[in-house]
């Protein structure tokens, strides 16, 4: 194993647990964005300042929001020392880069879900390209199940697993990061899809399934609202912690002086001291 990649699953853990400010900010900010995107959606656009106040408030939201990840995956950096404010500072002239990759990664997200309208045709195709033998022994259905879960899978694994490092990298180096060597060298790195693996069932898969639980045994109306807040409450906790974790694993193995920061390096002797004997 990478020696640079040594104590990579401690290491991880232990800076997102020393950020704990990072992780509130993760929290209520993202709070704040969903509720005043919500509310953005809801200004009327009857008049030329209602018109203005769309387009200013959506540029807010927007900034917010990539002023706050990009600092967040600067926060992670294992060649700095950890600081909120210094993160936020340095973060502010890498945006225009980082909202230019989130174009991209977006683009890439609204291609691949095209692709469900046409799963069945494409399994249909597939399947009539098959052999005489294979294409008894494979049915329609298996086809078209078979094209639907390729898409799945391009939408929420490949995609992001190619195009997240990349993104990591922009928010550190600005447009550099784009052709950045590390956002490559971490796809070759199996810790990082296991990593992925975990936090999106952490992330996305338990929330899904907590948002879309369904009693069992019949309850009043208020229980069953205390129920769904606190479900919803806990899968976006695990949420953002998902995230946070994530986060700091693509930049804190970018390959380069991931190992060290990871392991914490030596205490090195002032120039010039005595040897102790």
């Amino acid at each position: 194993m990478n020696s640079r990649m040594q104590g990579f699953e401690r290491g991880t853990l232990m800076a997102v647990w020393s950020s704990k400010g990072l992780w509130l900010m993760h929290v209520l900010g993202n709070a704040l964005l969903m509720v005043a995107f919500f509310y953005w959606t809801r200004i009327p656009e009857e008049s030329g300042r209602q018109f203005a106040l769309t387009l200013v408030c959506g540029l807010l939201i927007a900034l917010a929001t990539l002023w706050l990840h990009s600092a967040t995956f600067d926060y992670f950096r294992p060649a700095a020392k950890p600081s909120l404010k210094q993160s936020f500072r340095s973060s502010a002239v890498r945006i225009p880069a980082f909202f230019l990759w989130m174009v991209i990664f977006g683009l890439g997200f609204w291609l691949i879900g095209q692709l469900w309208r046409y799963d069945e045709q494409v399994g249909g195709w597939i399947r009539h390209l098959l052999p005489g033998l294979l294409r008894r022994a494979v049915t329609s259905r298996f086809m078209f199940s078979a094209a639907s879960w390729f898409v799945w899978f391009l939408y929420f694994f490949l995609w992001p697993l190619l195009l997240l490092p990349v993104g990591a990298q922009v928010a550190i180096k600005s447009f550099c990061g784009f052709f950045s060597a590390a956002a490559f060298r971490l796809l070759r790195e199996p810790r990082y899809w296991i990593a992925y693996l975990i936090c999106f069932l952490v992330g996305a898969y338990v929330p899904y399934k907590l948002a879309w639980m369904t009693p069992t045994r019949p309850s009043t109306l208020d229980v069953e609202k205390w129920s769904m807040v606190l479900r919803l409450g806990f899968g976006y906790l695990l949420m953002v912690t998902a995230w946070l974790v994530l986060s700091a694993a693509m930049v804190r193995t970018d390959g380069s002086d991931a190992g060290e920061a990871l392991m914490g390096e030596p205490e090195r002797e002032p120039i010039g001291a005595a040897p102790v004997t």
